[in-house]
């Protein structure tokens, strides 16, 4: 194939892996720092995704049926490449995978599960018939039709709006009609992919009014190796980053996805990675962009109402979870999440009321949500008896209103909705006995179906050694995973906060806890003494980002070499000002030499944990960020580097290579802010030695800070910053007193009123 310019262009960026490689007698940051891109301006801050459009169509140069050729490669280069990249759609034709595993099946996919499929039926080819029929065939909706030069089409899809266009005598698109094709294709691809999500476009499923579309999910086949490398790749490492608890590598890796079929596979793991990790507002913020990607994702719809109750966002929850329900009545888990939050906001009405007696008796006041909860789940539990989540949790809630009935309703006039519960609860109780016992004794049981039937025995058995059996069996299935391990604490722990079955509580707390110590590697104490214990919130999180030392190849003068005291009190007095120690963490983007290995060694010193987030291999990223400073800033960069309190990453080991349109260093820049998310947007500050500079910058380094707090801002983030214009014009009046005295006479020197910083700038700015 022959080479387009765009690709071609592309190929004269170095990749930041072949940088870190590459070893060169000149430093690369000089010639970097000398290049601006004109259009840098409206260069998004973040990574686009844009949606997937498979091409359909002959390859090379065929004859049509009246013996006119056409040169398909050439359409598609000149015309439909550039059409389908107007509307903002990413383009794919079956040639240009050079790394596929299986053409055939990768074909398939692409046929499957594209989000647009543009069919050029200009001759009539086999093959492109037989394809377009299989999208016709499993998907109603994403398939457009385009052809030159005939005169009719097959009566099969003679009814199919087909868009004509122009090519000339040789086969290609015709000069005269090109700019105009390209923008008519544009735009029947922007009207096919805005239509409506259930407007048809197959013949197929306009004509058999009852045939579904299947699930996109079920039509994937791991045959298809090259489709799904991407995916499989991102899995690994999102895998490593869960365990390693490494948010931002979540964040970032998910970004990056091209392909949406994909990316919604991927939302959807990232998304429970998050909540996992206990980070429901960023998991909150996956599943929207996976309703983006596809709003009739059912799951995404209901883990959106599950994260913004766990926000404390109630209204919205209950809202979303009706909408839900109004277009899916008999889900049972959309039922189930309503359920929870009715629970939630009855345990809400009493668990911060510190005396035991008047904390049951508010728990007995505030019944009327426990009995909502109770039949919500109730009704969950019915519309799937399989689903046994709302039928224990429907249990566990009647067991605790007969308990608080039996103390506090009147005995004469009992409540008739807790004389209702009494009465079903035998019956619920022994199909739930039942059906956990039979499914427990299955090889594959799942966590969620041990640790229901080991609530079961915590508030039936009399027997504590059958509760701590159920309850470590069920730890054989947790994987480790805390988020589980919290989720059945928390339950047990309102059966102890009113002082229910007591020692059979309180044996499988201890399990718990002891579990989720040794998950979390914390040996000290047990998970929730250590809760009661902890009086001071979270730490917050500083983000970093600033210049690097004046250096005689830097474009732009931002940091005099002679001012690193001033600048380090600076970064010292903000740290300060948030009472900055050992619960905090320090993430920057960088180690360069200059304010970042500064702000590092500041950080150390103060017992701070430090993690840096490098775009290259270690002798790439010295030879291009810190040998420029000089030698003694190398010998810096490797002390802090050796320093406990100092954690690297590195990019290319981290989250592999940056797309072939992404930018390495802001990159970077992404990958770290995403980091400091760790402890919510709201726990972040960003500390940047900036000057407040708009517009493009000709200097990287001056860019990327730029870049990290226009990243910061887009977040919402709150930023500090560092101006040193003031220490630049103290530079400039020393040097011009010097200069002045040198050329004069000592008599003359007398004369010379000496020039003050602020006149100075002030000169400069009129």
């Amino acid at each position: 194939m022959t080479e387009t310019t765009e690709t071609a262009e592309s190929k004269k960026d170095v990749t930041a892996s072949e940088q870190a490689s590459t070893e060169a007698a000149t430093n690369p940051k000089v010639e970097k720092e000398a290049e601006v891109d004109p259009t840098a301006d409206s260069k998004p801050l973040r990574i686009e995704i844009r949606p997937h459009a498979f091409i359909v169509m002959p390859f090379g140069k065929k004859k049509g049926g009246d013996g006119s050729w056409y040169d398909f490669n050439a359409i598609y280069k000149q015309m439909i490449k550039p059409a389908l990249e107007e509307a903002g759609f990413e383009p794919f034709r079956a040639d240009e995978e050079t790394a596929s595993g299986d053409i055939l099946t990768d074909m398939f996919q692409e046929l499957l599960l594209a989000d647009l499929v543009l069919c050029d039926l200009s001759i009539d080819n086999a093959n492109a018939f037989y394809e377009v029929g299989i999208r016709h065939a499993f998907r109603k909706r994403g398939v457009m039709h385009i052809q030159a030069g005939r005169a009719y089409m097959p009566f099969d899809i003679f009814n199919v709006r087909t868009l004509p266009y122009h090519i000339n005598s040789d086969g290609v698109p015709d000069p005269e009609h090109l700019k105009n094709d390209i923008q008519a294709i544009a735009r029947m691809a922007k009207d096919t992919w805005a239509s409506d999500r259930d407007a048809i476009h197959s013949p197929i499923f306009n004509l058999l009014s009852g045939l579904q579309e299947p699930d996109r999910r079920s039509l994937r086949t791991p045959l298809a190796t090259g489709f799904w490398r991407e995916y499989n790749e991102w899995k690994q490492r999102v895998t490593i980053a869960q365990r390693q608890k490494r948010i931002g590598d979540i964040l970032l890796l998910t970004e990056e996805i091209r392909n949406p079929l994909i990316k919604e596979e991927a939302i959807g793991e990232a998304g429970n990675a998050l909540a996992n990790m206990g980070r429901n507002e960023l998991a909150l913020v996956q599943y929207r962009k996976g309703l983006d990607v596809n709003p009739g994702n059912l799951d995404f719809r209901r883990k959106e109402a599950f994260h913004l109750n766990r926000l404390g966002r109630v209204d919205e929850a209950i809202v979303k979870i009706e909408g839900l329900l109004t277009d899916f009545p008999d889900d049972s888990e959309a039922v189930s999440y309503l359920g929870r939050i009715y629970k939630e906001m009855w345990v809400g009405s009493w668990k911060h009321i510190s005396d035991k007696n008047k904390r049951m008796k508010a728990a007995f006041d505030a019944y009327h949500w426990l009995i909502k909860a109770i039949d919500t789940y109730l009704k969950g539990y019915r519309f799937d008896l399989n689903n046994y989540y709302p039928g224990v949790n429907a249990l566990t809630l009647s067991t605790i209103a007969i308990h608080l009935a039996d103390r506090f309703d009147d005995k004469k006039d009992p409540d008739p909705d807790i004389t209702r519960i009494r009465e079903e609860f035998p019956e619920l109780k022994g199909a739930l006995v039942f059906a956990l016992e039979t499914k427990v004794d299955l090889d594959n049981a799942d966590y969620w179906t041990l640790v229901s039937l080991a609530e079961l025995r915590a508030l039936t058995s009399d027997n504590t050694a059958a509760v701590v059996r159920s309850y470590r069996k069920a730890l054989t299935a947790s994987r480790r995973n805390l988020f589980f391990l919290q989720a059945s604490l928390s339950q047990l722990e309102i059966l102890r906060a009113l002082d229910m079955r007591s020692t059979y509580v309180q044996a499988a707390i201890d399990i718990l806890d002891e579990e989720i110590s040794r998950v979390s590697g914390d040996k000290r104490t047990s998970a929730t003494k250590k809760r009661k214990k902890s009086k001071s919130p979270e730490g917050r999180v500083f983000l970093f980002t600033g210049y690097m030392v004046d250096h005689p190849g830097k474009i732009k003068k931002t940091f005099p070499s002679n001012r690193e005291k001033e600048i380090r009190h600076e970064i010292s007095k903000i740290l300060e000002k948030y009472n900055a120690g050992p619960d905090d963490i320090a993430i920057l983007a960088g180690l360069s030499a200059g304010s970042e290995i500064i702000f590092a060694e500041i950080c150390a010193e103060k017992g701070i944990h430090v993690d840096v987030h490098l775009p290259l291999a270690e002798s790439g990223y010295i030879r291009e960020f810190v040998s420029p400073g000089g030698e003694s800033w190398v010998d810096r960069f490797y002390k802090i580097c050796s320093h406990p309190m100092v954690n690297e990453y590195y990019q290319l080991e981290s989250v592999g290579n940056p797309k072939e349109d992404d930018d390495a260093y802001e990159r970077n820049n992404r990958w770290a802010l995403y980091s400091s998310l760790v402890r919510g947007t709201s726990k972040v500050t960003l500390i940047a030695i900036w000057n407040n500079v708009g517009g493009r910058a000709k200097d990287r380094d001056e860019q990327l800070t730029r870049h990290m707090v226009e990243l910061m801002r887009e977040t919402g983030g709150k930023i500090e910053t560092i101006n040193t214009t003031q220490y630049i014009y103290s530079a400039i009046d020393s040097a011009l007193e010097r200069m002045m005295l040198d050329d004069t006479s000592p008599a003359r020197r007398a004369t010379i009123p000496k020039v003050s910083r602020k006149d100075s700038a002030g000169k400069k700015n009129r």
